[in-house]
């Protein structure tokens, strides 16, 4: 039996959790529209006889044993034709004998001479009546076939006050219980049969086989209409605090005009008040003193009003430092809001987004990659996947683009002359490509076929037109001496293959090329699709150089994680 991996489970479990929230729901409502609209209440009245005797010295003991034998007997009595049928006679009952059978309930209750009577209806008080009548019914006529009449009634029934078979709150926890049971039972046996891969561990146990690394799944149009309205809610956020800011700094401004008028008035007033006629010299010695003691007692004043001032435009500084300090927390946060606008139509992010974090996927692999390319002669890698739309394609042009980034002089050839699609990648012409190349055998020629990207230090040669032998124009020396060339001339040569499931094109390149990188899709490509792909390489002795899943779902979250990208 396969090992279950219980974190892949919980993963898997939390994945599908709308899913068991749906069926856990889904229960509970079927059993409440059951309960409400199609459940019949029915009413259970109970009667109880009980066997008894005069209880005498010599007697009672020998009286009780035999009761308790009879009580095996009597619980069928209840049950005869003798006993219902008079009961239906008497009640005028439209039932037969065989429903009115199985409306009553008799039963013994343990170690004791008491038999119980209990009658189902969906009547309230015909069950109580009914249970009360096969009560009287059977002990006159134990009665008359034992000549016994010490069996007599010891309870009677009472009308029912509320159905025995309805009870919402406990019927809800049951549907709810039923609900979760079903829900966890559906999504385990999802996973259990479910042979996708979804994680790189999952590559490494099972197949051994080196990872590159793993790209994240780009985003749906749900998650792109939701980063819209985060970037909505930022520029209008910019907007009102731009204008907050504007209008606080004309008011400090008016503020600040009235201040310096007020104290440009004080200062004139103070000057004229201070003024000294010199013109009498006499009197000027005389009144020295005087006037110096009056000036200082003037210019006290206007000392203070200066303190004043200079105190207020002191405070005016602060406040306007405290704005500006509001305005960078408003813009840090505004910040947080703007994330990198991917173009809709672009699937090459690391051109597009560079400081996504999808991007940031393609430079690991590209690191992982470096070191087993770097040696000299050994610069070709082919891409390709175990079955179609698994996004090879999407991961061969991005990672073309992360090594160009690198200055290095890159050459993605898209050898897919089926399907290839690198020109509506780039938004290139198709005209002319690969396919033309190698049917006119101009490998010396293969500058013609080159097409320049907007992406520096990368070039591309499209697949061209669809020709009818795509095999065998691959497996020709024309290709071997395009690649001899192509490898000496550039400093890393990526080709675009076919998927390997059905097809032999990416078989003859992989013995063409240096290293083979397998792209996988996580919850699609198949556990059962990877090994078919790893022993249709090796039968040709061609090793896998790694495994890069695709389509990966992030689980981090998080600010901190989610700034460390942007």
């Amino acid at each position: 039996m396969e090992e279950i991996n219980l974190r892949d489970l919980l993963s898997y479990f939390k994945k599908h959790l709308i899913l068991f929230i749906v069926v856990v729901l889904f229960v509970v409502s079927a059993g409440t529209i059951y309960s409400v609209f199609i459940l019949k209440p029915e009413y259970k009245s109970q009667a109880t006889v009980i066997l008894s005797s005069d209880k005498s010295k010599n007697t009672v003991q020998s009286e009780i044993n035999a009761n308790k034998n009879l009580i095996d007997t009597y619980t069928e009595v209840v049950k005869s034709h003798r006993v219902l049928d008079r009961v239906k006679s008497e009640m005028q009952i439209e039932d037969t004998y065989e429903q009115l059978v199985k409306k009553v309930t008799v039963a013994s209750l343990k170690d004791t001479e008491i038999i119980s009577i209990s009658v189902v209806d969906l009547n309230k008080n015909h069950s109580y009546s009914l249970a009360n009548k096969i009560a009287d019914t059977f002990t006159d006529e134990i009665g008359q076939i034992y000549n016994d009449k010490s069996v007599n009634v010891l309870d009677r029934a009472v009308e029912p006050q509320k159905p025995y078979n309805v009870d919402i709150v406990k019927q809800e926890a049951i549907y709810a219980a039923a609900g979760i049971v079903l829900a966890t039972a559906v999504i385990f046996l999802m996973f259990y049969f479910d042979r996708t891969i979804k994680t790189t561990e999952q590559i490494e146990q099972l197949f051994k086989l080196p990872i590159y690394g793993k790209v994240r799944k780009l985003e749906t149009e749900k998650q792109k209409q939701q980063r819209k309205k985060r970037a909505e809610k930022a520029a209008k956020l910019e907007a009102k605090q731009a204008a907050k800011l504007e209008k606080e700094q004309q008011k400090e401004a008016k503020k600040a005009e009235k201040l310096a008028a007020k104290l440009e008035k004080q200062e004139k007033t103070s000057n004229e008040e201070l003024g000294v006629d010199y013109q009498d010299g006499e009197e000027a010695g005389a009144e020295e003193t005087q006037s110096a003691q009056k000036s200082e007692a003037e210019v006290k004043p206007v000392v203070e009003i200066k303190a004043v001032g200079r105190k207020i435009i002191a405070e005016e500084k602060a406040l306007q430092e405290k704005l500006a300090a509001e305005v960078d927390e408003d813009e840090a946060e505004v910040e947080e809001f703007n994330e990198e606008m991917l173009d809709e139509d672009s699937e090459l992010v690391l051109r597009d987004n560079p400081k996504s974090k999808v991007s940031e996927d393609f430079r690991t692999i590209r690191t992982s990659l470096y070191f087993s390319l770097n040696k000299k002669g050994s610069n070709a890698v082919l891409i390709s996947s175990s079955t179609p739309n698994e996004g090879k394609s999407f991961i061969a042009s991005n990672l073309a683009v992360a090594f160009a980034k690198t200055k290095k002089k890159v050459l993605l050839i898209d050898c897919d002359m089926r399907l290839g699609r690198q020109h509506e990648i780039f938004g290139l012409s198709n005209k002319e490509g690969l396919s033309n190349l190698l049917a006119e055998s101009k490998s010396g020629e293969y500058r013609k076929y080159l097409q320049k990207t907007t992406v520096k230090n990368l070039s591309i040669i499209t697949r061209g037109v669809v020709p009818p032998n795509p095999s065998e124009l691959l497996d020709s020396s024309i290709m071997e001496e395009l690649l001899e060339k192509v490898k000496q001339k550039f400093d890393y040569v990526i080709l675009d293959g076919t998927p390997i499931d059905g097809l032999s094109d990416s078989l003859i390149l992989a013995k063409k090329t240096d290293r083979l990188v397998l792209v996988s899709a996580a919850n699609m490509t198949t556990i059962e699709d990877l090994q078919n792909s790893k022993k249709a390489l090796e039968s040709i002795e061609v090793k896998i150089s790694g495994v890069v899943l695709n389509r990966t779902i992030d689980e981090r979250r998080g600010d901190k994680y989610n700034k460390y990208y942007n």
